[in-house]
C-alpha cells in the first residue's frame, strides 16, 4: 500500500519555539522590573530602620526575590510552592537576624516574590490561551471528513472563556472523528487491523474476528497470522513486522488470502506510530478464474476435435458419386464459422487475462514474423503487402508478451486485407518517436463511417462496410485488451471507400 506521496501536514514548528522565545522576554522584563524596585523598597525599608549599612538588606531582598523568579522559569509547575517557600525563607531570614540585633524588613521580598509570581502566571496564561487560539484556529481550518453537529458559537467577553468553549468543542469533534473511524473500519468488507509498532493489536474489525475467530485486540499480529497459517511465519524465526513479505496464501480453510501492509505515519515524522494492515478474501475470484480456465480447456481442445472431425468427413466424402456439394459447402461453412468464433472468443478470453508473460522484444523482428505469416493469404488476393521499418527502431526493444503482440499484429493485417480489393496495396510502416514505438497499418479497403468509430473496438460488433465477409466481430476487440496490458494506445483514422488507417504506439525500453 504504498506508495502514493503522502500529503504532510502544513505545521510550523517555529510557532511554538516563538511562544516560548517570547515568554522567556516575559520573564526578563519582569525581572527587570521587580528587581531594581525590590531593591529600591528594601533599601528605603532598611533606612527607615536606622540601620547603619541597609545595602547588605538591600541584596538579600534582591538575592531572594532573583532567586524565586529563576526556579519559576526552571520549574513553573512549582511556581505556587516555590513562591511560598520563598515568602517562608525571607520571614525566617528575619527572625534570624533579629536574633543577632540586624534589623531587616522581609516585607519588600516578599511583596516582589509575590507581584512576580501573579505576573508570570498571568503571561504564561496569556501565551498559552495565544497558542490555543492558534492551534484551535488551524484546526477548523482542516478539511472535514464528515457532516459535523452545528455548534452554538461564544459571543461574551471573556478571552478564557471562548478558548475554552472553542477547545470543549474541538475535543467533541476529535471525539466524534474517532467515532466515525471506528464505525467506518468496523463495517469495511475486508479484514482489517490496526497494531502498534511492536505488533500488538489495538483494533480489529468485524471481518477480522470473523475471519481469525478471535477478539484480537492485545494478541500479537505474527501470532495471529501464524495461526492462520501464513507461509512466512511457519518456522521459529520470525522476522519484523514492517519487513514481513506480502504474499497471497491459502489459510487452513483454504481460503485464498493476499495481505497487504501500511504504515501508519505521525504529521511531523518518517517513523511509525503503527500498522495497517488488511486481509482480503479472493476465494472467489479464484474459483471464478478456475472455471475460466476450465472453460477456456474446453473451448480450445474439446469443442474443437468434432468440429475438425466434421471437416475431415465432409473432406473425404465430398467428392463420392452423388454427393450434394452444395450442401456439403454451407455445411463446411458453418463449421468453420463455428471454429472460428471458437478461436476469436479464446484469444479474446486470453487477452484480457492478466497472465501475460513480457519479455524485452525486438519489435522489428515480430514484425517480420507476421509479415512472414500472412504473406500468403495477401498473395491469394493479389494485394502488395509493404513493410518499412525506420532503421532507429531495427534494434529497440519493447517488454511484450510475443504471442499475443503477434497475434494482435496478424488480426489487424488480416483485416486490411480481408476489407481490402485485389489489386491494392496495404502498408505497414513503424518508427520510433523518443521513448515510444509508432507503428502504422494502412489499406485502400472500404473504410468505416465516422458515426461507426466510437464503436470500433466493441465485441460482436460488425459494421456496414463488413457485409458479405466472413467474421464475428471480437478481433478488434482482442488487439485493444492487447494494447491496454502493453501499456500502449490504438486509434483509427478511415474514410468509406478510401480506406483505414490504425496506429498503434507502445512505450520502448529506455536503453
Amino acid at each position: 500500500m504504498n506508495n502514493p506521496q503522502r500529503r504532510r501536514e502544513s505545521r510550523e514548528p517555529s510557532q511554538v519555539q516563538r511562544l516560548f522565545r517570547q515568554l522567556v522576554r516575559e520573564w526578563l522584563w519582569i525581572s527587570l522590573v521587580l528587581l531594581p524596585l525590590t531593591a529600591l523598597l528594601s533599601y528605603r525599608a532598611q533606612f527607615n530602620l536606622h540601620n547603619t549599612s541597609p545595602a547588605p538588606g538591600a541584596l538579600l531582598s534582591v538575592g531572594l526575590v532573583a532567586g524565586v523568579l529563576g526556579l519559576l522559569l526552571w520549574r513553573p509547575r512549582w511556581a505556587l510552592w516555590v513562591t511560598l517557600i520563598g515568602m517562608a525563607c525571607a520571614l525566617i531570614s528575619s527572625a534570624l537576624l533579629a536574633d543577632i540585633r540586624y534589623w531587616w524588613s522581609p516585607t519588600p521580598a516578599m511583596l516582589g516574590m509575590l507581584f512576580g509570581y501573579l505576573i508570570w502566571n498571568w503571561r504564561r496564561l496569556s501565551v498559552v490561551l495565544t497558542y490555543f487560539g492558534w492551534e484551535l484556529a488551524r484546526l477548523d481550518s482542516e478539511p472535514k471528513v464528515f457532516p459535523e453537529r452545528r455548534r452554538t458559537r461564544f459571543t461574551g467577553a471573556d478571552r478564557l472563556q471562548g478558548q475554552i468553549m472553542a477547545l470543549e468543542q474541538a475535543m467533541s469533534r476529535t471525539r466524534d472523528t474517532r467515532r466515525f473511524i471506528a464505525d467506518g473500519l468496523e463495517y469495511l468488507p475486508v479484514a482489517t487491523l490496526i497494531s502498534d509498532p511492536k505488533g500488538t493489536i489495538l483494533l480489529g474489525n468485524r471481518k477480522a474476528r470473523e475471519l481469525f475467530e478471535a477478539p484480537l485486540v492485545g494478541d500479537d499480529v505474527l501470532d495471529q497470522l501464524a495461526r492462520l497459517g501464513y507461509p512466512e511465519l511457519s518456522t521459529e524465526q520470525r522476522c519484523a513486522l514492517s519487513t514481513l513479505p506480502l504474499l497471497e496464501f491459502r489459510d487452513h480453510k483454504e481460503r485464498s488470502l493476499r495481505l497487504e501492509r501500511a504504515a501508519l505515519l505521525p504529521v511531523d515524522g518518517d517513523t511509525p506510530i503503527g500498522w495497517l494492515l488488511s486481509l482480503t478474501d479472493l476465494s472467489a475470484e479464484r474459483a471464478a478464474e478456475e472455471q475460466r480456465g476450465v472453460l477456456l480447456r474446453f473451448l480450445s481442445h474439446d469443442l474443437r476435435a468434432p468440429h475438425s472431425a466434421i471437416l475431415a468427413l465432409l473432406d473425404v466424402h465430398r467428392h463420392q458419386e452423388g454427393a450434394d456439394a452444395a450442401l456439403f459447402e454451407q455445411i463446411e461453412r458453418q463449421v468453420r464459422r463455428a471454429l472460428e468464433l471458437t478461436d476469436g472468443f479464446v484469444l479474446l478470453a486470453r487477452a484480457e487475462s492478466e497472465s501475460y508473460q513480457f519479455r524485452p522484444t525486438l519489435f522489428a523482428m515480430l514484425v517480420l514474423d507476421v509479415v512472414d505469416q500472412i504473406l500468403p493469404i495477401a498473395q491469394q488476393k493479389r494485394i502488395l503487402l509493404l513493410h518499412d521499418v525506420d532503421e532507429e527502431c531495427q534494434e529497440r526493444l519493447i517488454l511484450a508478451d510475443q504471442g499475443l503482440l503477434t497475434r494482435a499484429l496478424f488480426n489487424l493485417l488480416e483485416n486490411a486485407i480481408k476489407y481490402s480489393p485485389a489489386g491494392s496495396t496495404v502498408q505497414l510502416k513503424v518508427s520510433c518517436q523518443g521513448q515510444s514505438l509508432r507503428c502504422e497499418l494502412t489499406d485502400q479497403g472500404k473504410g468505416i463511417a465516422a458515426h461507426e468509430l466510437p464503436h470500433l473496438f466493441t465485441q460482436y460488433r460488425r459494421f456496414s462496410s463488413a457485409q458479405g465477409i466472413d467474421g464475428v466481430g471480437l478481433g478488434l476487440s482482442m488487439v485493444k485488451a492487447v494494447m491496454d496490458h502493453h501499456g500502449g494506445t490504438i486509434d483509427c483514422i478511415s474514410v468509406v471507400d478510401q480506406g483505414t488507417t490504425f496506429r498503434i504506439g507502445l512505450p520502448l525500453i529506455v536503453d
